[in-house]
């Protein structure tokens, strides 16, 4: 049997086109849209200060409620998406998204937009890479690296098209319609795209993409890998709880989530605060956008090649060095030469994660356990989004929030080195499945 080919659809015709790529088209859209909202909060950040007069500590402190709120329904939403499937819970948390920019629209004071989009909008957000992820392992035995990589390059396409989209829409009918409209987009494109979701393979009489479960008279052929049940097995989440390789992870999903949300969220009110302008400073997300997509893709599928721990250092060394430069930026193409290093690598970084995480505990859990990572990464979000805002007001400026960035960056980077000096996990020691 052919492993693209699954032995018959739903009328029992053969399917010419793996269904996994269906799987991967319909997260990417998910993860470019939930992204392009979140990283798109740094443009309705001066025109609400403007408004009702807040603070930018303040103010953060939604964006940090939003990662927080994520955070803690990532595991769930993970955990439930590997027992019940993937549509259900996605019709969930695309609701929330949609339903929390509505209300987001109508707020007159903070205590309200911390309700709206601090917690119902971000739960909804939560489950969103929890579950793409997740199911996009599953499908895929081969080319998990390239898959989990386009998917992941969805956000960046979002980061590119809807933080300038949004200063437009701004400009012309101001943040609260802009909101209304943002919110009702959402709620359609999410539900839709729900629908089109499946848990794994099996689901329709399909192998992962890649793997073989030959006949005993059938012989493999060059570059075909035998499909092995351990493949779908792997350890529960309470048995990785009690690894050390996951506590690893989860630090350095912190640290990760404070670096990169503390100069994402804050990186246009810099560009505005040395004299661009804020349509030229909302061009810097998009640059991010750029060089997340080619992160998400080159550093996906070169892992592939030469291991997941390999590509980690590798992203976390881009990524600090170019939080150094940050430190020193003060002119526009510098920004733009920050931004596409720095989005390369975070990048990067994202389908990492989850390869990492398929990689020591195998696929049993992967749903709940990247939820562990999205809530450990929202954390670490939640913490520097506040920093850098508390930061500004205490020093009226942001230099040393990058620094601390940097740190974080620099431990991280060492956290990740300690992984790769320790043994393979119980896991991957026995099963026969793939690395990446």
């Amino acid at each position: 049997m052919r492993s693209t080919d699954c032995p018959h659809n739903f009328n029992g015709t053969r399917k010419p086109l793996f269904y996994g790529w269906i799987i991967v088209i319909v997260c990417a859209i998910q993860q470019a849209l939930q992204n392009g909202i979140q990283y798109s909060f740094g443009i309705f950040f001066k025109p609400l200060v403007a408004d009702f007069g807040w603070t930018r500590a303040s103010l953060s402190g939604v964006y940090a409620l939003s990662m927080i709120s994520g955070g803690l329904f990532a595991i769930p939403a993970g955990w439930l998406a590997d027992r019940i499937g993937p549509a259900k819970i996605a019709l969930i948390y695309g609701t929330l998204i949609g339903l929390g920019l509505i209300l987001s629209s109508r707020i007159t004071d903070l205590v309200q937009l911390y309700i709206t989009y601090g917690v119902i909008f971000g739960i909804g957000t939560g489950g969103v890479f929890a579950v793409s992820s997740g199911i996009t392992a599953r499908w895929f035995f081969k080319k998990r690296g390239l898959a989990l990589g386009i998917v992941s390059a969805g956000v960046g396409f979002g980061i590119l098209v809807m933080p300038p989209a949004n200063e437009y829409l701004i400009r012309a009918i101001g943040w609260s319609n802009s909101y209304l409209i943002i919110g009702i987009m959402a709620l359609i494109i999410f539900i839709a795209t729900a629908l089109f979701l499946r848990r794994d393979p099996k689901d329709i009489g399909c192998l992962p993409y890649g793997a073989v479960k030959p006949e005993p008279e059938d012989t493999l052929i060059q570059g075909q890998k035998p499909y092995h049940p351990a493949f779908d097995g792997g350890m529960t989440l309470w048995n990785a709880c009690f690894t050390p390789s996951l506590w690893i992870l989860i630090f350095t999903a912190v640290l990760v989530g404070v670096c990169t949300q503390m100069i994402s969220l804050h990186l246009v009110n810099y560009a505005t605060d040395i004299g661009i302008s804020p349509l030229t400073a909302a061009t810097i997300i998009s640059v991010i956008g750029i060089g997340g997509i080619f992160g998400r893709l080159l550093i996906g599928s070169g892992s592939d090649r030469i291991g997941n721990i390999n590509a980690m250092i590798l992203c976390m060394v881009i990524q600090t060095a170019s939080l150094i430069w940050l430190i020193f930026s003060s002119d526009l193409w510098m920004l733009y030469v920050f931004a596409a290093l720095f989005s390369f690598a975070f990048g990067g970084e994202v389908p990492l994660l989850t390869l990492l995480v398929s990689e020591q505990f195998g696929l049993r859990a992967v749903s709940a356990l990247v939820g562990v990572m999205l809530l450990a990464t929202r954390l670490g979000a939640a913490l520097g989004s506040w920093m850098g805002g508390r930061i500004f007001d205490a020093t009226d400026s942001y230099i040393v929030a990058f620094i601390i960035a940097s740190a974080a960056s620099t431990i991280a980077m060492v956290a990740v080195i300690a992984l790769k000096k320790m043994k393979k996990s119980l896991f991957s020691r026995t099963t026969t499945g793939p690395q990446g």
